[in-house]
Formats: structure tokens, sequence, C-alpha cells
């Protein structure tokens, strides 16, 4: 079946005869438990939607699967490894720090927690858990592959490197 092409005076109908319509949906909220059973289906690790629940922001739920989608292969993990990383960066401070000063922010692309290897994987770092950190998108960036200890040094001599 072919699809019809709409002439640019079609849309324009179209779009005046929208105006002032509201959709079905506003106002309107997904049951909590359905929201969970959504992001286990749609998860590339087989967990629960029982143990997602356990994690009552789901949005934090959502940033820290966003950070390990593996569109270049990076993030090839077991289920135990998700687990731990759930564990780990869902009451970890630092990534905390910068979730809040995100959603606080108006969620500025620049403030976007980013996680970080420590030891960078380009001098042999690897994705285990102990070599993972949150940073926000920027200083992500700038680290680039510096290892932590260079990264800090850096830090603290920032006022010499800005001109």
């Amino acid at each position: 079946m072919k699809k019809r092409i709409f002439t640019k005076q079609h849309r324009e109908n179209i779009s005046k005869a929208c105006i002032g319509r509201t959709t079905w949906i506003k106002g309107k909220k997904m049951p909590k438990e359905s929201v969970y059973k959504n992001m286990a289906s749609h998860i590339r690790f087989n967990v629960s939607s029982e143990w997602l629940s356990n994690f009552k922001d789901i949005e934090k739920l959502k940033i820290l699967n966003n950070c390990i989608t593996n569109r270049d292969g990076r993030y090839k993990q077991t289920i135990e490894w998700y687990k731990r990383y759930i564990k780990k960066f869902y009451d970890c401070d630092q990534f905390n720090k910068i979730y809040t000063a995100w959603i606080k922010s108006g969620k500025t692309k620049y403030l976007k927690p980013s996680i970080d290897h420590i030891i960078p994987k380009t001098k042999g770092g690897t994705n285990s858990i102990d070599n993972l950190q949150f940073l926000t998108w920027f200083e992500n960036r700038c680290k680039n592959n510096m290892s932590q200890t260079e990264w800090v040094k850096l830090k603290s001599n920032i006022w010499d490197y800005l001109l």
C-alpha cells in the first residue's frame, strides 16, 4: 500500500482543525506498577518489574539506564553486573548530587549525569563497577581520557588553563 503524500495546504488545514484540542491522556498518569513493567520490558537486562520497583524514583532509574545504553557495544554486561550497578549508583552521593543539580537546572545538557571510567578504557580501564563514577556531562567531556589523578591535578590548576 502506497502512503498518501499530503500537500502543504492539507497539512495547514489539519493544523488549523487541531487548534485548541487536548490529548486524551493529558493530566493522566500511568499506574506506577505499569511504569515499572514497561521499563522491565524495554531494558536489555532480564530483571523483573518487582526488582525494579524496589527503587522508588523511576526517573533516577531511567537516567541510570540511559547512561549505559549499548549503542556502541560498550556495556555488554551480565544481569549481575547490572544489578550491582543500579544498587551502587542509585544511592551514591556523587550521582545524587549531580542528578539533583541537573533536575534543579531544568535538565540543562551540561549538568546531565554522565558515567565516567576512573581509569579510562584507553589506558587499560574496564567496565568494572569499581572503575565507574558519575560526573556531569560537561566535566566528563573535559576529563576526556585523563586518569582520575591527572584530572584532579588539572582541576586544581584550572585557572592556569583559562586565559
